[in-house]
């Protein structure tokens, strides 16, 4: 079946294939062809056609400047009943700068987030078509999820902490429920973490993983950062906005939304099925903690 859809798009045959970390919800190789040339082949399986409105998002960003992979080719092909979508995508060098954060000297990784911090302005400033993408909006916090969630951490890291989940189930129902003018939507690239930002000869190469990409705030992905973008780069939001001011203003394009985004995001992992790890689990009630401190 990659066979095929290569062939489709490329014109040649598989002569290698390598499976690749990452990708989201779906199965991602590098696929090394004839003539030495690699591309980059994910592969959904989805009840619809997948990848259509990823390849067109990822087209307006490179359009400003974002460095993202040229999306090749788009298959869908039946595999017994079941669809396959494919999306042959042009192959980037590098390595994840989540992968290099003890390799790197300070004052590298300081450069190379603060340089990551303007891209993630660029892809801000694409104006989205509401229909095109995941749309990610404040969720109103589920009472029974929040109490499940309160349970268990608070049988994982104490009393406290369980507390925490409370606090903070109160403070982004009262940002849901509080009446203001909606924010300005962009595009969010929806994962804009290290592990998706390809570091080349000391460069960022390219931006990938555009599964969850949609219209957001632009507090959509500062907040995903803050909370995810894993030790130490999850504490110095400031080098990504320092970066992010060459281009627009982060305090502007924040709207003082970030915490409810970043809490959200929070109460969100602690809830899955798959729990995150205990380090996951800390991060988010240190993040929560510290955006309700000053709540009763």
């Amino acid at each position: 079946m990659i066979d095929s859809a290569v062939r489709s798009v490329c014109g040649r045959g598989v002569e290698r294939l390598v499976p690749l970390a990452g990708g989201g919800m779906n199965e991602t190789y590098r696929v090394d062809l004839a003539g030495d040339v690699a591309v980059v082949v994910r592969i959904a399986r989805q009840g619809v056609p997948w990848f259509i409105d990823e390849a067109h998002l990822m087209a307006q960003a490179r359009d400003v400047g974002v460095p993202t992979a040229e999306v090749l080719g788009l298959e869908h092909l039946d595999d017994d009943g079941e669809l396959l979508s494919f999306s042959i995508q042009q192959f980037l060098p590098g390595r994840p700068l989540a992968d290099l954060i003890g390799e790197l000297p300070a004052s590298d990784l300081e450069r190379l987030v603060m340089d990551a911090g303007e891209i993630l302005a660029r892809v801000h400033s694409v104006a989205v078509d509401g229909e095109r993408g995941i749309r990610h909006e404040l969720r109103l916090p589920e009472e029974r999820v929040v109490a499940r969630v309160a349970r268990i951490v608070g049988d994982m890291l104490g009393p406290a902490a369980g507390t925490v989940v409370e606090r903070g189930a109160h403070f982004l129902y009262q940002e849901v429920t509080t009446t203001r003018a909606a924010p300005p939507s962009s595009l969010a690239q929806g994962d804009f973490l290290p592990k998706n930002l390809l570091i080349h000869d000391g460069t960022v190469v390219g931006v990938i993983d555009w599964e969850f990409a949609g219209p957001a705030s632009p507090a959509f992905d500062l907040a995903r950062w803050e909370v995810s973008a894993g030790d130490p780069l999850h504490d110095r939001p400031d080098l990504v906005r320092r970066g992010y001011g060459r281009v627009a203003d982060p305090e502007l394009a924040d709207a003082g939304l970030t915490p409810a985004f970043a809490i959200d995001w929070a109460l969100e992992k602690l809830a899955w099925k798959n729990p995150a790890s205990l380090a996951q689990f800390r991060r988010c009630v240190d993040v929560i903690a510290r955006y309700t401190a000053s709540l009763p």
